[in-house]
Protein backbone atom coordinates (compact mmCIF):
# COMPACT_ATOMS: atom_id res chain seq x y z
CA UNK A 1 0.00 0.00 0.00
CA UNK A 2 1.65 3.66 -1.18
CA UNK A 3 -0.29 5.71 1.24
CA UNK A 4 -0.22 9.57 0.09
CA UNK A 5 -1.09 11.86 3.36
CA UNK A 6 -0.64 15.43 4.10
CA UNK A 7 1.34 16.68 7.07
CA UNK A 8 -0.79 19.59 8.65
CA UNK A 9 0.42 23.25 9.58
CA UNK A 10 -0.23 22.01 13.33
CA UNK A 11 1.82 19.00 13.09
CA UNK A 12 5.15 20.29 10.65
CA UNK A 13 7.12 20.34 13.80
CA UNK A 14 6.59 16.80 14.91
CA UNK A 15 9.98 14.62 14.06
CA UNK A 16 10.21 11.69 11.90
CA UNK A 17 10.28 9.17 15.44
CA UNK A 18 7.05 10.57 16.63
CA UNK A 19 5.43 10.48 13.03
CA UNK A 20 6.79 7.10 12.72
CA UNK A 21 4.99 5.90 15.82
CA UNK A 22 1.91 7.74 15.19
CA UNK A 23 1.34 5.63 11.67
CA UNK A 24 2.31 2.66 13.33
CA UNK A 25 -0.38 3.55 15.68
CA UNK A 26 -2.86 4.44 13.57
CA UNK A 27 -2.07 1.13 10.93
CA UNK A 28 -2.72 -1.02 14.10
CA UNK A 29 -6.24 0.36 15.09
CA UNK A 30 -7.18 0.81 11.42
CA UNK A 31 -7.45 -3.56 11.15
CA UNK A 32 -5.99 -3.32 7.76
CA UNK A 33 -3.99 -6.80 7.21
CA UNK A 34 -0.67 -4.99 7.67
CA UNK A 35 2.79 -7.43 7.28
CA UNK A 36 5.55 -7.63 9.94
CA UNK A 37 8.36 -8.56 9.72
CA UNK A 38 10.19 -12.08 11.28
CA UNK A 39 11.81 -12.78 13.86
CA UNK A 40 12.02 -12.42 17.76
CA UNK A 41 11.24 -8.83 17.34
CA UNK A 42 8.43 -8.00 14.74
CA UNK A 43 7.61 -5.12 13.20
CA UNK A 44 5.53 -3.71 10.67
CA UNK A 45 6.90 -3.20 7.35
CA UNK A 46 6.95 -0.25 6.55
CA UNK A 47 8.90 3.18 5.22
CA UNK A 48 8.85 6.36 4.39
CA UNK A 49 9.08 8.10 1.05
CA UNK A 50 11.22 10.30 2.50
CA UNK A 51 11.82 12.02 5.93
CA UNK A 52 10.12 15.89 5.94
CA UNK A 53 12.23 18.28 8.31
CA UNK A 54 10.63 19.42 11.72
CA UNK A 55 8.84 22.53 10.85
CA UNK A 56 7.91 22.02 7.38
CA UNK A 57 4.74 20.79 5.83
CA UNK A 58 3.67 18.40 3.26
CA UNK A 59 0.43 18.50 1.11
CA UNK A 60 1.49 14.54 -0.30
CA UNK A 61 3.74 12.95 1.38
CA UNK A 62 4.51 8.85 0.98
CA UNK A 63 4.10 6.18 3.02
CA UNK A 64 5.26 2.53 1.61
CA UNK A 65 3.48 -0.13 3.81
CA UNK A 66 3.79 -3.73 3.25
CA UNK A 67 0.19 -5.85 3.61
CA UNK A 68 -0.38 -9.54 4.35
CA UNK A 69 -4.06 -10.13 3.13
CA UNK A 70 -6.41 -8.43 0.81
CA UNK A 71 -7.99 -5.85 0.84
CA UNK A 72 -9.02 -3.00 -1.90
CA UNK A 73 -7.84 1.22 -2.20
CA UNK A 74 -10.95 2.70 -0.73
CA UNK A 75 -11.05 0.26 2.04
CA UNK A 76 -7.19 1.19 3.03
CA UNK A 77 -8.58 5.05 2.40
CA UNK A 78 -11.29 4.77 4.70
CA UNK A 79 -9.64 2.56 7.45
CA UNK A 80 -6.85 5.50 7.87
CA UNK A 81 -8.98 8.48 7.89
CA UNK A 82 -10.92 6.98 10.47
CA UNK A 83 -8.12 6.77 12.92
CA UNK A 84 -5.89 9.40 11.10
CA UNK A 85 -6.00 12.97 13.08
CA UNK A 86 -7.17 15.63 10.86
CA UNK A 87 -3.56 17.09 10.46
CA UNK A 88 -2.68 13.78 9.32
CA UNK A 89 -5.16 13.05 6.65
CA UNK A 90 -4.44 10.60 3.81
CA UNK A 91 -5.55 11.66 0.43
CA UNK A 92 -4.87 8.98 -1.84
CA UNK A 93 -4.10 5.16 -1.54
CA UNK A 94 -2.66 2.97 -4.30
CA UNK A 95 -2.30 -1.35 -3.85
CA UNK A 96 0.91 -2.43 -6.06
CA UNK A 97 2.38 -5.87 -6.02
CA UNK A 98 4.99 -7.08 -3.97
CA UNK A 99 7.42 -6.82 -6.55
CA UNK A 100 7.19 -3.03 -6.88
CA UNK A 101 10.54 -1.44 -5.84
CA UNK A 102 10.29 0.85 -2.70
CA UNK A 103 9.17 4.40 -3.99
CA UNK A 104 11.89 6.03 -2.50
CA UNK A 105 14.61 4.52 -5.07
CA UNK A 106 12.61 5.95 -7.38
CA UNK A 107 12.73 9.80 -5.80
CA UNK A 108 14.41 12.46 -8.08
CA UNK A 109 13.19 15.70 -7.41
CA UNK A 110 10.53 17.49 -4.77
CA UNK A 111 8.12 20.88 -5.07
CA UNK A 112 8.10 23.31 -2.92
CA UNK A 113 5.87 26.47 -1.99
CA UNK A 114 7.75 29.01 0.01
CA UNK A 115 5.71 31.99 0.94
CA UNK A 116 8.24 34.97 2.00
CA UNK A 117 6.10 38.02 4.15
CA UNK A 118 6.84 41.42 4.20
CA UNK A 119 10.75 42.86 4.62
CA UNK A 120 12.39 42.65 1.54
CA UNK A 121 10.57 39.91 -0.18
CA UNK A 122 9.54 41.90 -2.89
CA UNK A 123 13.39 42.60 -3.86
CA UNK A 124 13.76 38.74 -3.30
CA UNK A 125 11.36 37.66 -5.89
CA UNK A 126 12.59 40.68 -8.30
CA UNK A 127 16.07 39.02 -8.13
CA UNK A 128 15.02 35.26 -9.08
CA UNK A 129 15.26 35.92 -12.70
CA UNK A 130 19.01 37.39 -12.50
CA UNK A 131 19.93 34.43 -9.77
CA UNK A 132 18.98 31.45 -12.13
CA UNK A 133 21.09 33.29 -14.57
CA UNK A 134 24.17 32.54 -12.74
CA UNK A 135 26.12 29.33 -14.26
CA UNK A 136 27.33 28.54 -11.06
CA UNK A 137 25.74 29.12 -7.69
CA UNK A 138 28.34 28.13 -4.71
CA UNK A 139 26.68 28.05 -1.17
CA UNK A 140 28.05 26.18 2.00
CA UNK A 141 26.46 22.97 2.77
CA UNK A 142 26.84 21.79 6.58
CA UNK A 143 26.39 18.37 7.54
CA UNK A 144 27.28 16.73 10.89
CA UNK A 145 30.58 16.14 9.95
CA UNK A 146 31.56 19.01 7.48
CA UNK A 147 31.28 21.96 5.78
CA UNK A 148 31.77 21.97 2.02
CA UNK A 149 30.75 24.54 -0.67
CA UNK A 150 28.80 22.95 -3.74
CA UNK A 151 27.35 24.19 -6.75
CA UNK A 152 23.85 24.41 -6.04
CA UNK A 153 22.40 25.44 -9.35
CA UNK A 154 22.52 21.94 -11.31
CA UNK A 155 20.19 21.27 -8.08
CA UNK A 156 17.41 24.09 -8.94
CA UNK A 157 15.47 22.50 -11.84
CA UNK A 158 12.79 25.45 -11.41
CA UNK A 159 12.56 28.41 -9.42
CA UNK A 160 9.58 31.06 -9.91
CA UNK A 161 7.98 34.11 -7.81
CA UNK A 162 4.73 35.63 -7.13
CA UNK A 163 4.16 38.76 -5.98
CA UNK A 164 0.95 38.92 -4.12
CA UNK A 165 0.22 42.64 -4.10
CA UNK A 166 -2.70 42.88 -1.70
CA UNK A 167 -1.12 40.83 1.13
CA UNK A 168 2.08 42.20 0.28
CA UNK A 169 4.06 38.54 0.47
CA UNK A 170 5.63 36.81 -2.25
CA UNK A 171 5.43 32.68 -3.18
CA UNK A 172 8.24 30.78 -4.92
CA UNK A 173 7.73 27.97 -6.41
CA UNK A 174 10.66 25.45 -6.56
CA UNK A 175 11.46 22.43 -7.84
CA UNK A 176 14.87 21.08 -6.83
CA UNK A 177 16.95 17.76 -6.27
CA UNK A 178 16.40 15.41 -4.28
CA UNK A 179 18.82 12.60 -4.69
CA UNK A 180 21.38 11.05 -2.49
CA UNK A 181 24.57 13.06 -4.25
CA UNK A 182 22.60 15.82 -5.11
CA UNK A 183 20.48 16.83 -2.25
CA UNK A 184 18.72 20.93 -2.19
CA UNK A 185 17.16 21.86 1.13
CA UNK A 186 15.07 24.65 0.97
CA UNK A 187 16.98 26.38 3.52
CA UNK A 188 20.06 26.67 1.23
CA UNK A 189 17.93 27.60 -1.61
CA UNK A 190 16.53 30.66 0.19
CA UNK A 191 19.80 31.96 1.91
CA UNK A 192 21.91 31.30 -1.58
CA UNK A 193 19.05 33.60 -3.37
CA UNK A 194 19.20 35.83 0.03
CA UNK A 195 22.67 36.87 -0.39
CA UNK A 196 22.75 37.01 -4.51
CA UNK A 197 19.76 39.68 -3.46
CA UNK A 198 21.32 41.46 -0.79
CA UNK A 199 18.37 41.11 1.48
CA UNK A 200 17.96 39.72 4.95
CA UNK A 201 15.59 36.61 4.89
CA UNK A 202 12.07 37.37 5.70
CA UNK A 203 9.77 35.44 7.95
CA UNK A 204 8.96 32.75 5.51
CA UNK A 205 7.18 29.15 5.83
CA UNK A 206 8.00 26.17 3.54
CA UNK A 207 5.87 23.86 2.59
CA UNK A 208 6.53 20.47 0.36
CA UNK A 209 3.89 20.25 -2.46
CA UNK A 210 5.42 16.74 -4.41
CA UNK A 211 7.39 14.10 -4.22
CA UNK A 212 8.77 13.40 -7.96
CA UNK A 213 10.31 10.58 -10.15
CA UNK A 214 11.20 10.83 -13.54
CA UNK A 215 10.10 9.30 -16.60
CA UNK A 216 11.65 9.89 -20.27
CA UNK A 217 13.37 12.93 -18.69
CA UNK A 218 9.75 14.55 -17.17
CA UNK A 219 9.05 14.54 -13.57
CA UNK A 220 6.13 12.20 -12.29
CA UNK A 221 4.40 12.60 -9.05
CA UNK A 222 6.19 9.30 -7.14
CA UNK A 223 3.00 7.46 -6.14
CA UNK A 224 2.20 7.04 -10.29
CA UNK A 225 5.19 5.68 -10.49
Amino acid sequence: MLLQFRKGDIVRHLGLLDLQRTMQRALRRSNLPVAYSKGFNPHMVMSFASALSSGIAGDAELLDVSLSGETTEEECMAAMNRVLPPALQASRVRLVDDRFPKVSAALRTVRYRITLHGGEARRIAEDVPAFLAQEEIMALRKTKKSETMVNIRPMIHELTAQVDEDTDTVILLARVSFIEQATLKPDLLLNALCAHAQAELPRCEIRRTQLLGEVDGQPVPLIDM
